[in-house]
């Protein structure tokens, strides 16, 4: 119930959304697997945090109480 309380928050929101935009970032630049597996694997988790992070932005500039 708390965390369901802390997501209708616009600055919390905000935060998940721009920590989740440096964590992606920070994993496609700073990991470089050498197998084709561990490229993929990268991958997936770059797109996983960058789309968190849009979805996350975009609902906080959607909500209109601060």
């Amino acid at each position: 119930m708390f965390l369901r309380n802390r997501l209708k928050d616009r600055k919390t929101l905000m935060n998940i959304g721009l920590v989740c935009l440096i964590l992606g970032n920070a994993a496609h630049w700073f990991l470089h697997p050498t197998a084709r597996f561990g490229q993929g694997l990268v991958d997936g988790t770059f797109g996983l945090l960058i789309g968190i992070s849009i979805g996350c932005l975009l609902m906080s500039l959607r909500r209109t109480e601060s």
